[in-house]
């Protein structure tokens, strides 16, 4: 597998936000996103080969509970699989970050789904299906980056027809989240446009800013 990084932080965003957690960051991605804010861990060569093995020992030597699979996209490996069942087994909480290309992992235990729906300012919404987001579940998230008003009525289009879908599965939504793209709308301006959106209320969807982004400094690795 090719691994970018592996290091312990605490969650930045998302539902464990706070929380100590090991970071592993696998390289490349099947997409270029406008905003992406780990460009290193998608093209050049800065990463190393490691087995399943030696990437699950390294993280059983920082000792903790909770493990974040993250990239580039970390789906798109070959090994993905045999790495989770490895790391479910062994009891730890894996949370994978990933794209919205690809469908969430089925199977596991104590493994849940960030996903994305990439917003228009990504430049990668036709690369968007809806059927990956069906297979999320009432532990998973999706996530919304966004970065003008057109990319909130996006994501509430979204909600909308994700709220029918689900409804007419007798499935429960994921939580839903909406995350800044660093340095574009203005904090107030974004959520007082998600209070004054009666989808997004009903959803209870969640504001959230990139607590490792506000800790460190916005361009540090490793954090």
């Amino acid at each position: 597998m090719k691994i970018s990084e592996i290091f312990l932080s605490i969650e930045g965003e998302g539902i464990r936000t706070g929380a100590p957690a090991v970071f592993i960051r696998l390289f490349g991605c099947n997409l270029r996103c406008s905003y992406c804010d780990s460009m290193y861990a998608v093209e050049g060569g800065d990463f190393q080969e490691m087995t399943p093995v030696e990437v699950l020992e390294k993280v059983k030597s920082f000792n903790t509970q909770f493990v974040t699979l993250t990239g580039g996209e970390p789906l798109i490996h070959k090994d993905v699989e045999v790495l989770l069942k490895m790391l479910d087994d062994y009891g730890f909480e894996v949370n994978i970050e990933t794209n919205g290309t690809q469908p969430k992992p089925s199977g596991f235990r104590n493994i849940f789904c960030t996903m994305d729906w990439k917003s228009i300012s990504s430049g990668m919404q036709p690369r968007m299906k809806m059927e990956n987001m069906m297979t999320l579940g009432e532990k998973d998230v999706l996530k919304f980056v966004v970065g003008t008003e057109e990319d909130l009525l996006d994501a509430a289009r979204v909600i909308e027809a994700m709220e029918g879908r689900f409804s007419a599965l007798g499935k429960r939504l994921p939580t839903f989240y909406v995350s800044p793209i660093f340095g574009t709308m203005k904090y107030e301006d974004m959520v007082n446009w998600i209070l004054g959106n009666e989808v997004m209320r009903r959803n209870n969807v969640r504001f959230q800013v990139q607590l490792h982004k506000i800790i460190w400094n916005p361009e540090a690795r490793g954090v």
